[in-house]
Protein backbone atom coordinates (compact mmCIF):
# COMPACT_ATOMS: atom_id res chain seq x y z
CA UNK A 1 0.00 0.00 0.00
CA UNK A 2 1.59 3.48 -0.78
CA UNK A 3 0.74 6.03 1.49
CA UNK A 4 2.10 8.80 -0.27
CA UNK A 5 0.40 8.49 -3.27
CA UNK A 6 -3.11 8.45 -0.91
CA UNK A 7 -1.70 11.08 0.99
CA UNK A 8 -0.13 13.21 -2.16
CA UNK A 9 -1.85 12.08 -5.52
CA UNK A 10 -5.25 10.22 -4.64
CA UNK A 11 -8.36 12.66 -5.99
CA UNK A 12 -10.41 14.64 -3.44
CA UNK A 13 -13.30 13.20 -1.96
CA UNK A 14 -11.64 9.47 -2.40
CA UNK A 15 -12.72 6.67 -0.08
CA UNK A 16 -10.98 3.78 1.46
CA UNK A 17 -12.03 1.03 4.62
CA UNK A 18 -10.04 2.62 7.00
CA UNK A 19 -8.88 -1.29 7.77
CA UNK A 20 -6.33 -2.79 5.76
CA UNK A 21 -4.19 -5.68 6.07
CA UNK A 22 -0.71 -4.53 6.08
CA UNK A 23 2.67 -6.83 5.66
CA UNK A 24 5.78 -5.91 8.01
CA UNK A 25 9.33 -6.52 7.15
CA UNK A 26 9.13 -10.65 8.10
CA UNK A 27 5.84 -11.09 5.69
CA UNK A 28 3.61 -11.29 8.34
CA UNK A 29 0.43 -9.57 7.65
CA UNK A 30 -1.64 -8.17 10.49
CA UNK A 31 -5.07 -5.61 10.37
CA UNK A 32 -4.33 -1.75 11.39
CA UNK A 33 -6.05 1.59 10.60
CA UNK A 34 -5.57 3.28 7.78
CA UNK A 35 -5.71 7.15 9.00
CA UNK A 36 -2.84 5.74 11.97
CA UNK A 37 -0.46 5.02 8.86
CA UNK A 38 -0.90 8.58 7.24
CA UNK A 39 -0.81 9.83 10.46
CA UNK A 40 2.61 8.27 11.68
CA UNK A 41 3.90 8.85 7.54
CA UNK A 42 7.21 10.12 8.08
CA UNK A 43 9.17 9.82 4.94
CA UNK A 44 10.50 13.05 3.46
CA UNK A 45 8.38 14.24 -0.35
CA UNK A 46 9.33 16.51 -3.21
CA UNK A 47 6.48 18.63 -4.08
CA UNK A 48 6.05 22.19 -5.35
CA UNK A 49 6.09 25.09 -3.28
CA UNK A 50 4.22 27.91 -3.59
CA UNK A 51 6.01 30.60 -1.84
CA UNK A 52 9.44 29.24 -3.00
CA UNK A 53 8.21 28.74 -6.69
CA UNK A 54 10.53 26.27 -7.01
CA UNK A 55 10.34 22.36 -6.10
CA UNK A 56 11.05 21.29 -2.83
CA UNK A 57 12.19 18.52 -0.35
CA UNK A 58 8.90 18.61 2.21
CA UNK A 59 9.11 16.73 6.01
CA UNK A 60 5.93 15.69 7.64
CA UNK A 61 4.32 16.75 10.71
CA UNK A 62 2.61 14.30 12.92
CA UNK A 63 -1.16 13.74 12.33
CA UNK A 64 -3.40 16.20 13.54
CA UNK A 65 -6.52 15.27 14.88
CA UNK A 66 -9.71 17.68 15.69
CA UNK A 67 -11.78 15.43 17.09
CA UNK A 68 -13.29 17.68 19.78
CA UNK A 69 -17.19 18.12 20.70
CA UNK A 70 -19.35 20.68 20.17
CA UNK A 71 -22.58 22.53 21.05
CA UNK A 72 -25.72 23.75 18.68
CA UNK A 73 -28.29 25.91 19.37
CA UNK A 74 -30.85 23.24 18.54
CA UNK A 75 -30.15 20.71 20.59
CA UNK A 76 -30.31 22.12 23.96
CA UNK A 77 -26.85 21.88 26.06
CA UNK A 78 -26.13 18.26 24.37
CA UNK A 79 -22.49 18.30 23.96
CA UNK A 80 -22.23 17.07 20.61
CA UNK A 81 -18.83 14.66 19.43
CA UNK A 82 -17.53 15.16 16.16
CA UNK A 83 -16.24 12.25 14.20
CA UNK A 84 -11.98 12.99 13.52
CA UNK A 85 -10.60 14.70 10.79
CA UNK A 86 -6.76 13.97 10.18
CA UNK A 87 -4.89 16.94 9.11
CA UNK A 88 -1.28 15.88 7.80
CA UNK A 89 1.47 18.75 6.79
CA UNK A 90 3.73 18.69 5.49
CA UNK A 91 7.04 21.66 5.96
CA UNK A 92 8.99 23.46 2.97
CA UNK A 93 12.86 22.22 3.37
CA UNK A 94 13.71 26.26 2.55
CA UNK A 95 11.53 27.26 5.34
CA UNK A 96 9.40 25.60 7.78
CA UNK A 97 6.58 28.16 7.86
CA UNK A 98 6.17 27.48 4.18
CA UNK A 99 3.25 24.13 3.88
CA UNK A 100 1.49 21.81 2.00
CA UNK A 101 -1.67 20.20 3.89
CA UNK A 102 -3.83 17.53 3.10
CA UNK A 103 -6.86 16.88 5.37
CA UNK A 104 -8.70 13.37 5.62
CA UNK A 105 -12.46 12.60 7.06
CA UNK A 106 -12.97 9.33 9.42
CA UNK A 107 -16.81 8.30 8.44
CA UNK A 108 -17.68 5.49 10.09
CA UNK A 109 -15.82 2.89 8.94
CA UNK A 110 -14.31 5.01 5.79
CA UNK A 111 -11.52 7.43 5.40
CA UNK A 112 -12.36 10.32 2.97
CA UNK A 113 -9.64 12.79 1.39
CA UNK A 114 -11.80 15.76 2.14
CA UNK A 115 -8.97 18.75 1.23
CA UNK A 116 -5.74 19.89 -0.40
CA UNK A 117 -4.20 22.91 0.35
CA UNK A 118 -2.47 24.74 -2.13
CA UNK A 119 -5.17 22.88 -4.53
CA UNK A 120 -3.44 20.97 -7.32
CA UNK A 121 -3.72 23.81 -9.26
CA UNK A 122 -1.86 25.97 -7.97
CA UNK A 123 0.78 23.26 -7.17
CA UNK A 124 1.34 22.44 -11.32
CA UNK A 125 0.71 25.46 -13.10
CA UNK A 126 4.42 26.95 -12.51
CA UNK A 127 5.71 23.63 -13.30
CA UNK A 128 5.19 23.96 -17.04
CA UNK A 129 6.46 26.96 -17.64
CA UNK A 130 9.09 24.62 -19.04
CA UNK A 131 6.54 23.50 -21.87
CA UNK A 132 6.04 27.21 -22.72
CA UNK A 133 8.74 26.85 -26.12
CA UNK A 134 5.87 24.20 -27.35
CA UNK A 135 2.73 24.95 -25.72
CA UNK A 136 0.48 28.42 -26.20
CA UNK A 137 -0.34 29.97 -22.79
CA UNK A 138 -3.94 28.74 -23.18
CA UNK A 139 -2.20 25.29 -23.58
CA UNK A 140 -0.28 25.80 -20.48
CA UNK A 141 -3.38 26.51 -18.84
CA UNK A 142 -5.20 23.61 -20.11
CA UNK A 143 -2.86 20.92 -18.74
CA UNK A 144 -3.00 22.03 -15.28
CA UNK A 145 -6.85 22.34 -15.78
CA UNK A 146 -6.63 18.96 -17.02
CA UNK A 147 -3.98 17.97 -13.63
CA UNK A 148 -6.65 20.08 -11.17
CA UNK A 149 -9.78 17.76 -12.62
CA UNK A 150 -7.67 14.70 -11.70
CA UNK A 151 -7.01 15.85 -8.39
CA UNK A 152 -10.95 16.35 -7.79
CA UNK A 153 -11.49 12.66 -9.13
CA UNK A 154 -12.81 14.04 -12.91
CA UNK A 155 -10.93 11.79 -14.73
CA UNK A 156 -13.32 11.96 -18.19
CA UNK A 157 -13.01 15.79 -17.77
CA UNK A 158 -9.06 15.15 -17.59
CA UNK A 159 -9.07 13.02 -20.91
CA UNK A 160 -10.84 16.08 -22.17
CA UNK A 161 -8.18 18.74 -21.77
CA UNK A 162 -5.65 15.88 -22.77
CA UNK A 163 -7.38 15.39 -26.04
CA UNK A 164 -7.66 19.39 -26.62
CA UNK A 165 -3.72 19.76 -25.97
CA UNK A 166 -3.38 17.16 -28.36
CA UNK A 167 -5.25 18.77 -31.23
CA UNK A 168 -3.64 21.79 -30.44
CA UNK A 169 -0.40 20.24 -30.62
CA UNK A 170 -1.00 18.91 -33.98
CA UNK A 171 -2.46 23.06 -35.76
CA UNK A 172 0.54 24.49 -33.61
CA UNK A 173 2.95 22.20 -35.81
CA UNK A 174 1.30 22.22 -38.73
CA UNK A 175 0.80 26.21 -38.36
CA UNK A 176 4.61 26.33 -38.15
CA UNK A 177 6.39 24.14 -40.10
CA UNK A 178 7.34 25.00 -43.81
CA UNK A 179 5.70 22.10 -45.82
CA UNK A 180 6.00 22.74 -49.66
CA UNK A 181 2.60 23.28 -51.37
CA UNK A 182 1.06 23.66 -47.97
CA UNK A 183 -2.60 23.63 -47.32
CA UNK A 184 -4.93 25.68 -46.19
CA UNK A 185 -5.32 25.61 -42.12
CA UNK A 186 -9.26 25.43 -43.56
CA UNK A 187 -8.64 22.15 -45.38
CA UNK A 188 -6.24 20.92 -42.79
CA UNK A 189 -9.07 21.42 -39.70
CA UNK A 190 -11.40 19.21 -41.77
CA UNK A 191 -8.44 16.02 -42.36
CA UNK A 192 -9.52 13.44 -39.75
CA UNK A 193 -7.24 13.09 -36.99
CA UNK A 194 -4.66 10.31 -38.69
CA UNK A 195 -4.41 12.14 -41.83
CA UNK A 196 -3.34 14.99 -39.69
CA UNK A 197 -1.06 12.94 -37.79
CA UNK A 198 0.23 11.48 -41.18
CA UNK A 199 0.52 15.64 -43.03
CA UNK A 200 2.64 16.87 -40.01
CA UNK A 201 4.54 13.50 -38.78
CA UNK A 202 8.25 14.72 -39.70
CA UNK A 203 7.91 17.40 -37.36
CA UNK A 204 6.41 15.71 -34.23
CA UNK A 205 8.77 14.32 -31.72
CA UNK A 206 9.21 10.96 -32.16
CA UNK A 207 7.37 9.48 -29.33
CA UNK A 208 4.75 11.61 -30.15
CA UNK A 209 4.31 9.46 -33.29
CA UNK A 210 5.02 5.77 -32.02
CA UNK A 211 2.01 6.46 -29.86
CA UNK A 212 -0.45 8.15 -32.12
CA UNK A 213 -3.26 5.47 -31.00
CA UNK A 214 -3.33 7.78 -27.52
CA UNK A 215 -5.79 9.83 -29.55
CA UNK A 216 -8.46 7.27 -30.19
CA UNK A 217 -7.96 6.31 -26.75
CA UNK A 218 -8.54 9.62 -25.52
CA UNK A 219 -11.50 9.85 -27.31
CA UNK A 220 -13.11 6.96 -26.19
CA UNK A 221 -12.55 8.55 -22.68
CA UNK A 222 -14.59 11.42 -23.81
CA UNK A 223 -17.57 9.39 -25.64
CA UNK A 224 -17.60 5.83 -23.74
CA UNK A 225 -15.60 4.88 -21.13
CA UNK A 226 -16.77 4.79 -17.11
CA UNK A 227 -15.52 7.20 -14.86
CA UNK A 228 -13.72 4.21 -12.99
CA UNK A 229 -11.87 2.93 -16.33
CA UNK A 230 -10.91 6.62 -16.91
CA UNK A 231 -9.06 6.60 -13.50
CA UNK A 232 -7.45 3.65 -14.29
CA UNK A 233 -5.84 4.69 -17.81
CA UNK A 234 -5.01 8.34 -17.14
CA UNK A 235 -1.91 7.77 -15.49
CA UNK A 236 -0.36 5.96 -18.57
CA UNK A 237 -2.12 8.29 -20.81
CA UNK A 238 -0.71 11.40 -18.97
CA UNK A 239 2.93 9.92 -18.78
CA UNK A 240 2.72 9.70 -22.81
CA UNK A 241 1.30 13.07 -23.24
CA UNK A 242 3.97 14.63 -20.68
CA UNK A 243 6.86 12.46 -22.30
CA UNK A 244 6.00 13.84 -25.37
CA UNK A 245 5.94 17.05 -24.54
CA UNK A 246 9.33 16.56 -22.47
CA UNK A 247 11.07 15.54 -26.50
CA UNK A 248 9.71 18.24 -28.18
CA UNK A 249 11.05 20.64 -25.85
CA UNK A 250 14.22 18.75 -25.77
CA UNK A 251 13.86 19.44 -29.72
CA UNK A 252 12.93 22.68 -29.91
CA UNK A 253 15.95 23.40 -27.82
CA UNK A 254 17.94 21.91 -30.01
CA UNK A 255 16.73 24.30 -32.89
CA UNK A 256 17.39 27.29 -30.92
CA UNK A 257 21.50 26.08 -29.61
CA UNK A 258 21.83 25.52 -34.10
CA UNK A 259 20.48 29.02 -34.56
CA UNK A 260 22.52 30.78 -31.98
CA UNK A 261 25.54 29.09 -32.97
CA UNK A 262 24.95 29.38 -36.58
CA UNK A 263 24.37 33.06 -35.65
CA UNK A 264 28.12 33.24 -33.65
CA UNK A 265 29.58 32.10 -36.47
CA UNK A 266 28.58 34.54 -38.78
CA UNK A 267 29.47 37.22 -36.76
CA UNK A 268 32.92 35.63 -36.28
CA UNK A 269 32.91 35.75 -40.52
CA UNK A 270 31.90 39.01 -40.82
CA UNK A 271 34.21 40.00 -38.07
CA UNK A 272 37.86 38.58 -39.77
CA UNK A 273 36.64 39.01 -43.79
Amino acid sequence: MDIKQIIVDSPLYTKWNNKVEVEDENGIWSETDLNYLISSFKDRIEHYCTECEAKRIFAPDSGIYDTSSVRNSHYGQQAIRNKPSLFKTFRCSANPKHQILFGFYLDDSQLVKISEYPSKYDTVIENFNKYKKVLDNIQLKELAKASQLESYGYAIASFLYYRRIFEGIILKNFNESDIAEKISEEEFRKLRMEDKLNYVKEFLPDYFNDNSHIYSTLSKGVHELEENECQEYLPIVKAIIFFSLDEAVDKRNKELRKLEFAKKLNDINSKIK
